[in-house]
């Protein structure tokens, strides 16, 4: 379960450090949403897939937000049925990566996991689609990930869950599993080499995004996600932008039904796309909460 949840955003990259950023009035991933006919305000929190719970356990004041809402909506409902339903998705039904790649790339490939955990080689993972190799070259890259046990999105639903509050999720386990994984596979093998021959530079762009979330300044992390290069336009279109319409032809009906929790991925809240200005777009007045009750 752990692992699928990892995969399920490992390509939006959220990965953490602690840079400092100075704050202003709108640093934060909290935002009251209300007018518009709502007879209770709802809240949107923007999370870091790869971040614990403890993250948002220091925040006084979404604690308070939480509690005071009726339910929680995330992108998917995170349940025990999620690992089956997103399996398929993974591996190859008729191919396999020492067809997809040349001797060299595979080689290439293959040195690259050896490199970083000699126990692991491209041959065991023959049947997995390169994206899914992708993410796990991440995982190995990265050693902080693989400890994560208590995922910030899924504990929002825990504490729903626990507290007899209402789930719902923005789209299915199958959908994000297309999504990330059932892309043409040329495109997966070229996205992958890419991963590994920049390696160097990914971590610095990693870090870099890990500043601005944990400073929650938005400012930054929209300018961000605006900076996509010509090869990942497309795919971020559909990530962020498609997606995001997508939520706001649902959320509506959901907020006039009753007061809600919506935890998403924080790179979909920024943006002339994102939820905040969509919201606005329809009617909603956003307001951004500061996170604890100390000042700024």
């Amino acid at each position: 379960m752990k692992n699928i949840k990892l995969l399920l955003v490992a390509l939006l990259c959220f990965v953490l450090n602690l840079n400092a950023q100075p704050k202003k009035a709108t640093n934060t991933l909290l935002w009251e949403v209300s007018g518009n006919g709502l007879k209770k305000p709802s809240y949107l929190f923007g999370t870091h897939h790869f971040t614990n719970k403890e993250f948002a356990d220091t925040m006084q004041v979404l604690q308070e937000k939480l509690k005071s809402v009726n339910g929680v909506v995330g992108e998917i409902v995170m349940d025990g049925t999620l690992q089956g339903r997103m399996a398929p998705f993974l591996v190859m039904k008729n191919n396999t990566l020492d067809s997809v790649f040349t001797p060299a790339e595979y080689k290439e490939v293959d040195d690259y996991i050896k490199a970083r955990n000699p126990a692991v080689n491209l041959k065991q993972l023959n049947r997995f689609k390169p994206a899914m190799v992708g993410v796990l070259i991440m995982l190995l890259d990265n050693p902080e990930m693989r400890s994560l046990t208590n995922g910030i999105d899924e504990s929002f639903q825990k504490y729903a869950k626990d507290n007899a509050k209402s789930i719902h999720g923005l789209e299915t386990a199958e959908y994000q599993g297309a999504l990330l994984f059932d892309d043409d596979l040329q495109k997966q093998k070229k996205a992958l080499l890419k991963s590994v021959r920049e390696s160097d530079r990914n971590k610095i762009k990693l870090q870099e995004l890990t500043g601005y979330y944990l400073a929650q300044d938005i400012d930054k992390l929209t300018q961000f996600f605006k900076a996509q290069d010509e090869e990942t336009k497309e795919f971020m279109t559909e990530m962020l932008k498609n997606r995001n319409q997508r939520w706001l032809d649902q959320l509506p009906a959901l907020m006039e039904k009753e007061s809600l929790f919506i935890a998403v991925g924080a790179g979909h809240l920024v943006g002339n796309d994102g939820l905040i200005k969509g919201l606005q777009a329809k009617g909603y007045t956003l307001k951004p909460i500061a996170t604890n009750k100390s000042k700024w």
